[in-house]
């Protein structure tokens, strides 16, 4: 064998050597070319990538952009429309003013108008003994409920016969510019509830000390005066309140009179409120006053038309029996009545 291979002349290896290298090469090349191939086809397919990428940015871009515009001219609008409203609300809010404006005049100007304008002056009342026996008698004419649309002929009544009288009000609304005319002519001024809702002031003690306060605060803001007597809706004997806070009137006629109010009920009535209409009916319940008492309240309503027609007799009765005149205050007698809740 060895002598075969020796015998294998060197041209022969060479050729086989060269053969060799030869598809060596080829081998090398195949690779080289698809390996180059696979970069071009792969680059290829990576600038589709890139194009189809830009293209969706692009259109992302152009969506933002349009969003973008969309919100700018819904922000305008927005703006614009808010604009419109605060100045509408401006507009309005002027005309609102300018109206109370106008109103406040008005109120004024009718205050200064019934305040000057008297009625016919009455027949003055005649000298009267006053009752030996039981000493002076006092009556105090009371209103309940205003002040009201009869409010002011009920002062200039009162004015004409040079008396005096004592006014509960509540929120009377657009009446109750006539607070302050009651006070400038010379008659005291309560506090009867604000808002006379019963089963709203009698709920809680809360509720009604809340009403009491805005009645007060009220008064305080039409007079400048800060009063202290009161008459509870109803007056302190009210039974209607049971059925809405078990034992508040022991509790707030104790409570007010803590709080340095004075609270009156009264012992006689025109009875205006139980349907006594004309003057005689009026007069009847007047004469109801219990007689052996040196004090006498008397209660009524300035919202009730029959008691301003029957006022004047009702003065002159009472000036008949050989009464005067008073105003309640702090320091006044008091009518409590038993208190049954």
């Amino acid at each position: 064998m060895k002598e075969k291979l020796k015998s294998v002349s060197k041209a022969t290896w060479m050729r086989i050597a060269i053969i060799v290298l030869s598809v060596l090469f080829l081998v090398a090349t195949a690779t080289t070319v698809f390996f180059v191939v696979k970069w071009h086809n792969n680059k290829n397919e990576l600038s589709q990538l890139n194009g189809a990428l830009s293209e969706n940015s692009s259109m992302y871009d152009s969506k933002v952009s349009e969003y973008e515009s969309y919100r700018a001219e819904k922000e305008s609008e927005k703006q614009s429309y808010e604009e419109k409203l605060n100045s509408q609300s401006k507009e309005y809010q002027s005309k609102v003013d300018e109206l109370n404006k106008k109103i406040d005049s008005l109120n004024k100007k009718l205050a200064a108008k019934t305040s000057t304008t008297r009625a016919p002056v009455a027949p003055q009342l005649p000298s009267q003994p006053l009752n030996p026996n039981n000493g002076v008698k006092t009556v105090y004419l009371t209103f309940d409920d205003g002040p009201s649309q009869y409010t002011s002929q009920i002062l200039n009544i009162l004015d004409s016969y040079g008396v005096k009288a004592t006014f509960f009000v509540k929120n009377g609304g657009k009446y109750n510019y006539l607070m302050k005319d009651i006070v400038n002519r010379g008659h005291a001024i309560g506090l009867h509830t604000y808002s006379h809702d019963y089963k709203k002031i009698y709920s809680s003690d809360e509720a009604y000390l809340a009403d009491l306060q805005k009645i007060s605060d009220l008064v305080l803001q039409q007079t400048g005066v800060e009063t202290k007597i009161m008459r509870f809706p109803g007056g302190g004997s009210n039974s209607v309140s049971k059925k809405h806070s078990k034992g508040i009137m022991t509790r707030m006629t104790r409570k007010v009179t803590e709080m340095g109010y004075a609270y009156f009920d009264w012992n006689c009535s025109n009875g205006d409120a139980d349907g006594a209409n004309t003057v005689a009916k009026q007069l009847s319940f007047c004469s109801n006053y219990p007689k052996s008492a040196n004090t006498i309240i008397v209660l009524m309503h300035d919202t009730k038309p029959a008691t301003m027609e029957s006022l004047p007799k009702i003065i002159e009765y009472y000036h008949s029996q050989g009464m005067k005149f008073g105003v309640l205050t702090t320091s006044s007698p008091t009518i409590h009545h038993r208190v049954t809740n």
